[in-house]
């Protein structure tokens, strides 16, 4: 007698699945043929070799959420006034660009180039107001700018090649330097999840994980150098 069908059927049995054959009949069969018998106690064993019972993981969901952070609420008002500065120093940058001045080429290089720094700042500006992330970045160059600047202009106003109007665009610089920082500052503030352990969620409940065994580590493969090109080998 073929004992596949059968044996089809008893496995399908352990899987909890309906097999070809009537489940009386596989019973009768196997009551009566010693090779089936033993074949169904080597796949029953080889089955419990194979699955394993998964380890009880504790239900944490309640104690996650009442010790998780609530979410800080984004303060707007210091990347909005940051946005504003940024668009006038954009503005005062790009209008540099179309007000004439010196004829002499090396002047409009020079007045290009500053326009070119200041429509670039208020660039930046408004990068950091868009992007909060972005801000710590940018503070070192403004800042070192912004100093630059400043003692430029303390050597100008003392010699008298400035007025008091040309110095109060630069204290637009100064203000968005300092709107920079505080958004800078508010960004690092915003508190990021802890993690969280057996011993902050107040519970005792361990989960331990079955043991495998570690596979063998590989033999390192060994290649033979040098190698022969391809293309020198000869044809049969």
């Amino acid at each position: 007698m073929d004992c596949a069908l059968f044996r089809e059927s008893l496995s399908a049995a352990m899987d909890g699945e309906t097999g070809p054959l009537p489940e009386a009949e596989v019973e009768r069969h196997l009551r009566g043929c010693g090779a089936c018998q033993a074949w169904q106690d080597q796949a029953r064993r080889l089955r419990r070799s194979m699955l394993r019972q998964a380890p009880a993981v504790p239900d944490l969901t309640a104690a996650i959420l009442e010790r998780a952070p609530l979410p800080s609420r984004e303060k707007w008002a210091a990347r909005v006034a940051l946005g504003l500065v940024g668009l006038v120093q954009s503005g005062l940058g790009f209008a540099e660009f179309l007000v004439p001045g010196d004829t002499h080429a090396g002047a409009i290089h020079l007045s290009n180039e500053s326009a070119a720094w200041n429509l670039a700042l208020g660039i930046g500006l408004l990068w950091a107001a868009l992007r909060p992330r972005t801000a710590g970045a940018q503070l070192p160059l403004v800042a070192g700018f912004a100093l630059v600047l400043g003692v430029a202009s303390v050597i100008d106003v003392s010699d008298g090649q400035v007025g008091a109007g040309r110095l109060l665009t630069h204290s637009l610089l100064v203000v968005g330097l300092v709107l920079m920082f505080v958004v800078h500052r508010e960004q690092r503030r915003r508190p990021a999840p802890a993690p969280l352990n057996a011993d902050a969620l107040g519970t005792d409940d361990e989960v331990r994980l079955p043991e495998h065994d570690a596979p063998a580590p590989l033999a390192p493969v060994r290649g033979r150098f040098p190698r022969r090109p391809a293309s020198r080998h000869r044809a049969a």
